[in-house]
C-alpha cells in the first residue's frame, strides 16, 4: 500500500498566535511534578563515575552558584529554572565531558539572566569556564534593530569563541536540545521560530561536528514543532511501513545474524530506525512519495575488528547480490572526524533493497558522537585515532577563523557559515584516494578551493574520472577529480555564482576585495601624477620625501592611503598636486589639459566602461571619478555623462598605445531593425561567428511585421564593431543598424516624490 502526504496541509494555514494550546505532536504538554525533575544528586552520581573527586567537587560548586543565581525563578512549564542547566549538564555528562564543560553548562545562563559577571564566574571556576560561559551568552537584543540581527550577531560571537575552544558549541547544542524537549510550553509562534532557527543553524552545526545522535533528536523535535500535522501523518505512514514489513524484517535479520554468528562470533545485527525529518526532506525536495513497498531498509552490523568488517561484507554479498554502484569503502578512505564504515545496498529475492552499514564498535561510537567520542569512549581511542579527530577539528576551527577575518559584517559571516554547515551529501576523491566532502550542488571550483586556495585561484578546468570539464560542472558523487591550473588565471566576479561552499566563496570575495583595493590605489596614484604632469612635474621628480611629508600632513600611514583617498574622492587630486609643488619649492601653475590619463582594458586600475554609451578603444573618451566604481569611462560627448557631471569634474583620458596588450574584448551594444522573416537572426549570428564576435545578450521586440533587436556584443575595438555593423547592413531583410547610445533622463520625466 502506498502512503502519500495529502495535498491540503493544515500546517500551511496554522496561525502563529498564542491562543492555540501548547502541544507537542498533538499531545498536551503536561507540567511535570517534582519527581520528574532531574535533581543535582543524579548529575553528581553520573559525574562521580568518570571524574576524579576534585573535579566532581568543582562541578558541585558550580551547581551551588547556579542554584543561587536562579533562585525563585521558574520556567514557562512551572518547574524551577535550575532544572534547565541541570539537564544541559546531564546531556554533556552523558558524553563524559570534562569538569570545565559541565561547570560552564550549569552556569551558562548566569550572566544573561542573573546579576553576575564573567569575573564572578572566573573567580569561582577559572578563566576557561568564564570563556565558555561568555561564548554561549547571547548579545543584548537592545543593541540591534530586530531579533534576527541579534541572533546572527550572537551566532557569530559563539562561533568566534569556538575557534579558541570548541566546547562552546557543545554547550550551546546541549542547551538547544533541552529547549526543544520542553518547547511545548511556549506559544506556537515561538515554537515555530525556534524550530526554524534550529533547522537552519544548530542541526547543521551538530552534523558538522559529527554529533549525529544529538542531531537526529533535534531534527525530530524541530520537525514536530514546525509541522506537527505533517509529522503525525508521516509517522503513521512509517508505522504502517514497519507493520507491513515486520515478517520480512524478522526473517532478514535472523538470516544475517545466524550467518554472521557462525563466522564472526560477537557480531551484532540490528535494524536502524528511520529519520522522520530526512524522509520529509526527501519528499519535499524530490517530490517522491513515501511508498511502503519500495522504501529502502537500513540495517547495521557491528563487529570487533576492521578485518571482521570485510569478512562481514563477504558474507552479506554471498547471501544477497549487491546493487551495482552502491558500495562505498569509508574504512580505507575515512570521512571527517574519522568516520569509517563499509556501506552497501543488496537486493533480496523479493527485490527489496536493503542498505547495510558495517562498522567496528569504535567506528560506531565515532559516527554517533563525532568529536565527543574521544571523551565518551576513551578505551576505544588510540593516540593515532585521537590525532585524526583533533586535526579535523583544528582544520575546521581555522576555517571558521578565516571566515570571521574575511567577512565584512555578521550577516556575511552567517551567510558563509550556512554554506559551510549544510549537510554533506557529495563525496569526491583526490587522485591520491583522499575523500573530500561537499554539500549538494558543489562544483569543481569548490573542489579546487578545498584542495588549496592557490589551486582555486589559478583553476581553469578539471578532469572528472579522466574527462575534462569546465569550472561550473557539479561534482558527481564518488568521482575522482583532478584540477587543471594556469598561473595567469585569477578569480573573476562570475566565480561567486559558481560556488556554494563557504571556503570558496570567502576566498573569491576576499581576493576581489583586495584586487579592488589595489586598483583604487593605482587609480589614485595615476590621477595625482596626471595633475602633476599637467603642471610640468611628476611624482618621480617630486620625490618620496615630499610625498611622505604630504602624507603626514593628512595624518595618514603611507602614500597608498593617500592614493586610496583620492580614488574615493575624499581628497581632490588637483589640490593635492598644488600642495606637493609648494612643498617641493616649485611654483604653483595653472593646470593644462595636455596630459590625459591613459587607460587600457586591463590596466590594474579600477575602471568601469559604462554601458550607457559602450566606449571602445581608438575612439575619443572622457571620464569621471565615482566612489564605488572608480573611473567611469564614457564616449566623448556622452549625453549621460554631460547631463550628470559638471564640466570641472570631467577628467581628460585617452587610450594607451598598448591597449591591445591584454587581448581583452570590450562590451558594446547595437540595435537592428529587420523584417520578420524566417532565418534573419540565424543569418546575423552566423555572420558574427565568422567575425569572431561573441554575443552577450539578445532582446527582441516589435510587431508581426518588423522586429527591433538589441544586441550586446564583445568586440576588439571600434573598427571591429564598424566592420560588424557594415556586414549586418548587407543582410537581406535588414532595414537599418545603429549603435546604442542612451540619453539622460529629463527631470520632467521623473515621478512625483509622493
Amino acid at each position: 500500500m502506498t502512503q502519500m502526504l495529502p495535498l491540503s496541509d493544515p500546517d500551511d494555514a496554522m496561525p502563529d498566535t498564542p491562543e492555540r494550546s501548547n502541544t507537542v505532536s498533538g499531545v498536551a504538554a503536561a507540567i511535570p511534578g517534582p519527581d520528574d525533575f532531574f535533581l543535582a544528586a543524579d548529575l553528581m552520581n553520573m559525574v562521580e563515575r568518570y571524574l576524579p573527586e576534585s573535579d566532581a567537587r568543582r562541578v558541585h560548586e558550580a551547581y551551588s552558584l547556579a542554584s543561587l543565581a536562579h533562585k525563585h525563578v521558574t520556567r514557562k512549564s512551572g518547574e524551577p529554572y535550575i532544572t534547565h542547566p541541570l539537564e544541559v549538564a546531564r546531556i554533556l555528562a552523558d558524553l563524559h565531558m570534562d569538569a570545565e564543560t559541565l561547570c560552564a553548562a550549569l552556569l551558562h545562563d548566569v550572566i544573561e539572566d542573573a546579576d553576575y559577571t564573567r569575573a564572578d564566574i572566573e573567580s569561582l571556576s577559572g578563566p576557561a569556564v568564564g570563556h565558555l560561559v561568555d561564548g554561549v551568552t547571547k548579545l543584548e537584543a537592545v543593541r540591534f534593530s530586530d531579533k534576527q540581527e541579534a541572533t546572527i550577531a550572537s551566532f557569530q560571537k559563539m562561533m568566534q569563541a569556538m575557534t579558541d575552544d570548541f566546547r562552546v558549541v557543545l554547550i550551546k547544542l546541549a542547551d538547544r536540545l533541552h529547549n526543544l524537549r520542553t518547547l511545548g510550553f511556549k506559544n506556537p509562534a515561538s515554537q515555530r521560530r525556534i524550530a526554524r532557527e534550529t533547522i537552519s543553524m544548530y542541526i547543521p552545526l551538530a552534523s558538522r561536528m559529527g554529533l549525529n545522535k544529538l542531531r537526529r533528536e533535534m531534527q525530530l523535535l524541530a520537525f514536530q514543532h514546525l509541522y506537527p500535522w505533517r509529522s503525525r501523518i508521516l509517522q503513521k505512514s512509517l508505522d504502517r511501513y514497519f507493520e507491513i514489513n515486520d515478517p520480512f524484517l524478522q526473517a532478514l535479520i535472523g538470516n544475517v545474524s545466524n550467518s554472521m554468528a557462525d563466522s564472526i562470533p560477537g557480531s551484532m545485527v540490528f535494524l536502524w530506525k528511520k529519520n522522520l525529518y530526512r524522509i520529509y526532506e526527501r519528499i519535499r525536495r524530490y517530490g517522491r512519495r513515501f511508498d511502503c513497498n519500495r522504501e529502502v531498509l537500513n540495517v547495521r552490523v557491528v563487529v570487533k575488528t576492521m578485518d571482521e568488517c570485510y569478512r562481514a561484507l563477504g558474507i552479506l554479498h554471498s547471501l544477497y547480490p549487491p546493487k551495482i554502484g552502491s558500495f562505498y569503502d569509508f574504512i580505507a578512505s575515512p570521512k571527517t572526524y574519522g568516520f569509517q564504515a563499509l556501506q552497501t545496498v543488496v537486493l533480496t529475492s523479493s527485490k527489496q533493497a536493503v542498505r547495510f552499514q558495517i562498522q567496528t564498535r569504535y567506528m560506531y561510537e565515532v559516527e554517533q558522537y563525532g568529536i565527543a567520542a574521544q571523551w565518551r569512549s576513551p578505551d576505544l581511542y588510540s593516540e593515532r585515532k585521537r590525532s585524526v579527530t583533533q586535526e579535523a577539528l583544528e582544520a575546521w576551527q581555522e576555517q571558521v577563523r578565516e571566515l570571521g577575518t574575511r567577512a565584512s559584517n555578521a550577516s556575511e559571516f552567517y551567510s558563509d557559515m550556512q554554506a559551510d554547515l549544510f549537510l554533506t551529501e557529495i563525496y569526491a576523491f583526490t587522485p591520491r584516494g583522499e575523500v573530500k566532502e561537499f554539500p549538494r550542488g558543489a562544483t569543481v571550483l569548490d573542489y579546487a578551493y578545498a584542495i588549496h586556495t592557490d589551486v582555486g585561484e589559478h583553476c581553469v578546468a578539471a578532469r572528472i574520472d579522466g574527462e575534462e570539464v569546465p569550472l561550473r560542472t557539479r561534482i558527481p558523487n564518488g568521482a575522482t577529480i583532478e584540477i587543471i591550473t594556469d598561473p595567469s588565471t585569477s578569480p573573476q566576479p562570475a566565480w561567486l555564482n559558481m560556488v556554494v561552499t563557504a571556503r570558496a566563496r570567502s576566498n573569491i570575495r576576499n581576493w576581489l576585495r583586495q584586487q579592488r583595493q589595489s586598483e583604487r590605489i593605482e587609480l589614485g596614484r595615476q590621477l595625482l601624477n596626471q595633475s602633476l604632469q599637467n603642471r610640468g612635474s611628476s611624482l618621480e621628480s617630486i620625490g618620496q620625501g615630499k610625498l611622505a611629508a604630504l602624507v603626514r600632513q593628512f595624518k595618514l600611514q603611507n602614500p597608498d592611503e593617500l592614493f586610496l583617498a583620492i580614488a574615493q574622492r575624499e581628497h581632490c587630486h588637483k589640490l593635492l598636486a598644488q600642495r606637493l609643488l609648494g612643498l617641493a619649492g616649485q611654483a604653483e601653475t595653472e593646470e593644462s589639459a595636455g596630459v590625459p590619463l591613459l587607460v587600457r582594458g586591463a590596466s590594474g586600475m579600477m575602471i568601469h566602461f559604462n554601458h550607457c554609451c559602450y566606449p571602445l578603444p581608438t575612439e575619443p573618451i572622457q571620464a569621471r571619478l565615482d566612489t564605488s566604481s572608480g573611473l567611469e569611462v564614457h564616449r566623448d560627448g556622452c549625453p549621460v555623462l554631460l547631463g550628470s557631471t559638471s564640466p570641472a569634474s570631467i577628467l581628460s583620458v585617452a587610450w594607451a598605445d598598448d591597449w591591445m596588450a591584454g587581448g581583452q574584448a570590450f562590451l558594446t551594444g547595437i540595435r537592428t531593425r529587420a523584417y520578420n522573416v524566417v532565418g534573419v537572426l540565424h543569418h546575423i549570428t552566423e555572420l558574427m561567428h565568422d567575425l569572431k564576435v561573441n554575443i552577450e545578450s539578445i532582446h527582441t521586440s516589435g510587431d508581426q511585421n518588423i522586429k527591433d533587436t538589441e544586441w550586446e556584443l564583445w568586440v576588439r575595438d571600434l573598427s571591429h564593431l564598424q566592420e560588424t555593423m557594415r556586414q549586418i547592413e548587407h543582410v537581406p531583410s535588414i532595414i537599418h543598424v545603429q549603435r546604442i547610445q542612451e540619453t539622460p533622463v529629463s527631470p520632467m520625466a521623473e515621478p512625483f516624490d509622493d
